[in-house]
């Protein structure tokens, strides 16, 4: 005869005795991350409104309902955990960004300037980031870059469109794509570091 057992998985031996701990429940779990969710959102709408109509208390009456729309909204998302984020890597891609803006600004004036020099085009750019939020940040923030836009995400391919095609351009991605990297503690080879 066979007999088979069948224990929680939580399950802790103690010296003396066995204890069962209760087990968790994924979806009360998943509900907390959903409201935190919420109102994190509801914070940043509600901080962005504040910021852009500070000199205007009856905005509110549009602003209010607006927040709690786009707050509720973030219930519709997939939930995910928060990933694991290094500050210094923030603080490396922040800066990157930044400079990353004002190099575009100059650089998109000097091609008005003088057009001739123009070699746009499209680029195909393989990623080495894993899928998820890593990739999709990188496909957003390639429009920081000096001219260049991203047209497509296809996988691990990226059509960008840029308006000066050369290795100075790629150089950009590539150094933009290890600041991401950096972000969320990867290498490119996407293990953890």
């Amino acid at each position: 005869m066979k007999v088979r057992h069948e224990f929680p998985r939580e399950l802790h031996l103690q010296t003396d005795h066995l204890v069962i701990l209760p087990r968790r429940s994924r979806r009360a779990s998943v509900g907390a991350g959903r409201v935190r969710a919420m109102l994190g959102t509801g914070a940043v709408l509600a901080a962005i409104w504040a910021g852009l109509h500070w000199n205007d208390p009856g905005s509110w009456v549009i602003g209010l309902p607006t927040v709690i729309a786009g707050a509720a909204a973030t219930s519709l998302l997939p939930a995910a955990p928060p990933p694991a984020i290094s500050l210094f890597g923030a603080l490396r891609l922040a800066w990157f960004a930044f400079a990353g803006v004002l190099r575009g600004a100059r650089d998109v004036s000097l091609f008005s300037l003088a057009p001739g020099r123009l070699r746009s085009g499209c680029l195909t750019v393989r990623t080495r980031l894993p899928e998820g939020r890593p990739r999709r940040l990188f496909a957003l923030l390639i429009t920081l870059l000096p001219g260049t836009l991203t047209a497509r995400l296809e996988d691990d391919r990226l059509t960008v469109h840029a308006l000066d095609c050369g290795p100075a351009t790629r150089a950009d991605l590539d150094a933009l794509e290890t600041r991401i990297a950096g972000l969320f503690r990867l290498s490119l080879d996407g293990d953890v570091s």
